[in-house]
């Protein structure tokens, strides 16, 4: 196979379609493709679904992931040609049948109880579980066959030094001959494992420079192995540092289950309900709900998750985003979201951070990826997501209003025109997500008698103090009717008269009109609203709120 020319720079990402992407494979996924793209016409970024784990992988998982790259605007180089591994294991096993006749592989046939009996006979003796070669007589393997006892093939890795310049730590990484481990290559079930399919596709693929996760770091080991026994070209590698929370902890997609558990126990505590009442209005199983409730190692997947949350009264907005789909839902610019991961871990120098795609690609190089682990700071993150809707015309934003929609099918947002979504960008000016002008928003698309009224903000606004909130929207409902030039300036002009005559303040009664319309006391400036609500609907939202809300 002709290896890659000494100037081509070929990267890859190759997730596993077990789930939505997380963000730290997001990260990942950023840094080869920007080393790609700073390689120019050289470059190349290729896109790999490792799915040979049949129980776990999914279709479903797969066009999330894809998706999610998509919205980073991640694009890969070889969408006419994706790789599956699933759809190749008629390769891997033409080359593990090779390794098997050059006696460089093997059957072994341990039952996992047997496998466990020689890790606890290592502890035992305090030392290091090796597995290596066991002499098998012909006899003996005759008859393992005949009883049809499951196997699998293993690598007999040769037991020498090996090394490897790791580009992001500078050194070498270095495992002892007393640490090398005869491994496995094929599943019992027929698949071939990570460890195999990852060198035989990186060889073909001709991939170049590796960047991922530091917990592959021993892995490398095994991947160069096969690479000399294969006659297949090492790669550069170079393994990423940790995402940390800001308390120090690893970030991972533990945190929104952990999230979730500590809010069920805290309303089974307080509504003393039965954790079987609550798992049957979840449809969730009651032995597994229990079981996940009262053990941390345990997590329910995503559609549990997202029927118990429905149920316990919590919204995605409550949990920590750790997926990347998390940041889509909850309004994050994939821009703002690129421009912060790209500094967790990398520096282009000096204090510069805020940059473009364009800027981090002309800037990117692996000497600048630290080695410490990574903060994740959301506070940091939230003020660039501002930044970037602050500095970026409301018509440009569309496209990304349009994205959150995809992602948010409940909102009724989904009914409005770009130059609606242009004019409430504008009305919620110095909005931190696009969660927060949907939300504030929704009233404004809502049928005039299905708006709900919130009977705290009904008693604050409009009960209290001897009904004044209710005399203001009575008497308003003389005046705004004579209003023929429907404009926010007029309508603002005419109730500050109105305010001036009764010598109220001007909350005194915008948060009336507020209430009547929205049913609430949150919504974009009270005069736009009413602007963009309109005459007719105004005006039938203050009587229905008379007739109904308050009496």
């Amino acid at each position: 196979m002709p290896a890659a020319s000494a100037d081509t720079v070929v990267t890859r990402f190759a997730p596993s379609p077990t789930g939505y992407l997380h963000v730290g494979g997001a990260r990942t996924a950023l840094f080869s493709w920007l080393l790609a793209r700073h390689a120019g016409g050289a470059g190349k970024f290729l896109l790999r679904i490792e799915d040979t784990d049949l129980a776990r992988s999914t279709e479903q998982a797969t066009l999330q992931l894809l998706d999610d790259l998509r919205w980073l605007g991640l694009h890969w180089d070889n969408a006419a040609d994706l790789v599956y591994q699933s759809r190749r294991k008629h390769v891997y096993d033409a080359i593990i049948e090779s390794l098997v006749q050059r006696n460089l592989a093997y059957r072994a046939y341990e039952t996992p109880e047997e496998l466990d009996l020689l890790r606890k006979a290592a502890e035992r003796e305090k030392r290091q579980f090796v597995y290596r070669r066991r002499d098998l007589s012909a006899e003996q393997v005759k008859q393992f066959e005949g009883e049809g006892r499951p196997h699998v093939v293993r690598f007999a890795m040769p037991v020498k030094e090996y090394r490897f310049h790791d580009e992001v730590l500078g050194k070498e990484i270095v495992l002892g001959p007393d640490e090398v481990q005869d491994f496995v290559i094929k599943k019992a079930d027929g698949m071939p494992t990570y460890h195999f399919a990852v060198v035989v596709d990186d060889a073909e693929m001709r991939v170049t420079h590796i960047l991922r996760g530091q917990e592959h770091t021993k892995n490398t080991f095994l991947h160069i192995a096969l690479q000399e026994a294969l006659g297949y070209p090492r790669p550069t590698y170079g393994h990423l540092p940790i995402i940390m929370n800001l308390d120090g902890s690893k970030m991972g997609k533990r945190d929104r289950d952990k999230k979730i558990r500590a809010a069920t126990q805290l309303h089974l505590k307080n509504t003393r309900q039965s954790p079987s009442d609550v798992a049957a209005a979840a449809s969730v199983a009651v032995s597994h709900f229990e079981e996940w409730l009262n053990n941390a190692s345990k997590q329910l997947d995503l559609p549990e998750q997202s029927a118990l949350m429905h149920v316990i009264g919590m919204t995605e907005s409550d949990l920590p985003e750790i997926l990347v789909h998390d940041f889509r839902r909850n309004g994050y610019f994939p821009d703002a979201l690129l421009n912060f991961l790209a500094l967790l871990g990398w520096s282009p120098g000096g204090d510069r951070e805020r940059m473009t795609m364009t800027e981090m690609t002309e800037l990117f190089s692996v000497a600048g990826i630290g080695k410490s682990n990574a903060k994740f700071d959301r506070a940091k993150l939230l003020a660039f997501n501002t930044q970037h809707g602050e500095a970026t015309p409301a018509p440009q934003l569309v496209p990304a209003f349009r994205a959150y929609l995809e992602v948010n099918p409940d909102s009724p947002l989904q009914r409005a025109s770009d130059d609606q979504l242009v004019k409430l960008l504008e009305m919620k000016k110095g909005f931190r997500l696009l969660r927060e002008v949907d939300e504030a928003s929704r009233f404004l698309f809502v049928a005039d008698d299905q708006i709900n009224y919130d009977p705290d903000a009904v008693e604050k606004v409009l009960r209290k103090n001897d009904r004044q909130g209710v005399t203001v929207l009575q008497e308003l409902g003389d005046v705004l009717p004579n209003i023929t030039d429907w404009r926010h300036e007029t309508i603002e002009k005419i109730v500050q008269q109105y305010c001036d005559q009764k010598q109220l303040g001007l909350g005194k009664v915008a948060q009336p009109l507020r209430v009547a319309i929205s049913g609430g006391t949150v919504s974009p400036p009270i005069f736009q609203s009413l602007d963009f609500l309109g005459r007719e609907s105004t005006l039938a939202r203050i009587d229905r709120c008379l007739g109904t809300a308050v009496y």
